[in-house]
């Protein structure tokens, strides 16, 4: 399949689970599938307030701020046991449940920010900001351009040249 483009503008609103905000989805699988469908999702999002994340039982996530700045998560886990998080921009993704009770605080003001779900168990991701080669003809990758955020999907061939962040995505 060759380089698919997805540009910024054409990335589809998605209202959070929880109703408290909108994420913009650059890819999904299956497209269009929802929260409780789908088995992974990249996309972006503003965050203007304090708030509480989405439950979302069964995905793994990647959560990356990339303007403002930056938040505190406190994710609380299936045991009970809580973890603070200082997440500045541009750091590399912190990764945690998204079936853990999770809360944002910002540190100065609104943010945007990257997030890669996937479905544990079924798909894995790595984000990085390094550009790099397929290693497996099954591997799925995603650049994104920054700033902008337009991004391309490419399977079976090297990424583009582009100032960004690159997900790739396995199937487990």
């Amino acid at each position: 399949m060759p380089t698919r483009h997805l540009p910024a503008a054409l990335h589809r609103a998605q209202p959070w689970k929880n109703g408290l905000g909108v994420s913009y989805t650059i890819a999904d699988f299956p497209e269009g599938a929802g929260f409780d469908s789908v088995q992974w999702q990249v996309g972006h999002t503003a965050i203007t307030a304090d708030c509480p994340f989405s439950d979302l039982p069964g995905m793994d996530r990647q959560f990356m701020v990339l303007e403002g700045a930056g938040v505190e998560l406190t994710c609380t886990d299936a045991t009970g046991k809580a973890s603070v998080r200082r997440i500045e921009p541009l750091q590399p993704p912190f990764a945690f449940q998204g079936d853990w009770r999770t809360t944002c605080r910002l540190l100065d003001g609104p943010v945007k920010v990257f997030n890669v779900m996937t479905r544990r168990g079924k798909f894995s991701a790595v984000v990085s900001l390094e550009p790099s080669a397929i290693e497996n003809a099954d591997d799925k990758l995603i650049a994104v351009a920054l700033p902008g955020l337009d991004a391309w999907i490419v399977e079976g061939e090297r990424p583009p040249a582009v100032r960004g962040l690159l997900v790739r995505i396995r199937r487990q």
